[in-house]
């Protein structure tokens, strides 16, 4: 009884996980809709971040003191061609742990610059990420729940221990590849 409860447990975390990166990947494509400038700022990325999130965190249990003994984050690898070898390249993440947060205003999450890599450090990051024509554009968003805190308990486990896939102590970490509407990236 306790093995078909974990192994449920960990189902559940793995696709909330994953209807997260749907959730992301949709917020990003709408949330500048109204906007007379379209481009993705970092305090875009926190609150998509933060709403993606509500499908496990229910309340502010995302934040400090983290209850569940685990805390959300999300990374953005965005890539655009500019010849068949070479591509812009911008890693923004959300959050950034070491503030202790305790609401989504207070998230740190990054935004690194621009930089110009090839097509080869582009599908080492994902194979869905090489574009097929100059000036198309990709997303990679992966999400994942880190330990902080963590007792297998506090998420329902009697005999698992979730999966870790890195040694940032990540539970699980859904991917997914999106083809972001012209104008939102690179973030400002």
């Amino acid at each position: 009884m306790l093995f078909v409860n974990d192994h449920y447990r960990a189902y559940e975390l793995k696709y909330k996980a994953q209807s997260s990166a749907y959730i992301v990947a949709s917020i990003i494509q709408q949330i500048t809709n109204t906007r007379a400038n379209k481009q993705l700022t970092a305090n875009d990325l926190k609150h998509i971040a933060y709403a993606s999130c509500l499908n496990l965190f229910h309340t502010n249990s995302m934040f400090e003191p983290w209850p569940l003994g685990i805390y959300y984050c999300v990374d953005f690898y965005w890539v655009k061609r500019i010849n068949s070898d070479k591509y812009q390249y911008q890693m923004c993440w959300v959050p950034f742990i070491t503030n202790s947060p305790h609401s989504p205003n207070e998230l740190l999450g990054g935004v690194n610059g621009v930089t110009t890599t090839n097509k080869t450090e582009v599908a080492s990051l994902h194979p869905d990420l090489i574009c097929h024509n100059d000036g198309d554009e990709r997303l990679l968003i992966k999400i994942f729940y880190r330990k902080i805190n963590f007792d297998k308990r506090k998420l329902g486990f009697f005999l698992l221990d979730p999966t870790t896939y890195t040694i940032y102590d990540q539970i699980v970490q859904p991917t997914l590849v999106i083809a972001p509407k012209p104008g939102l990236f690179p973030i400002s």
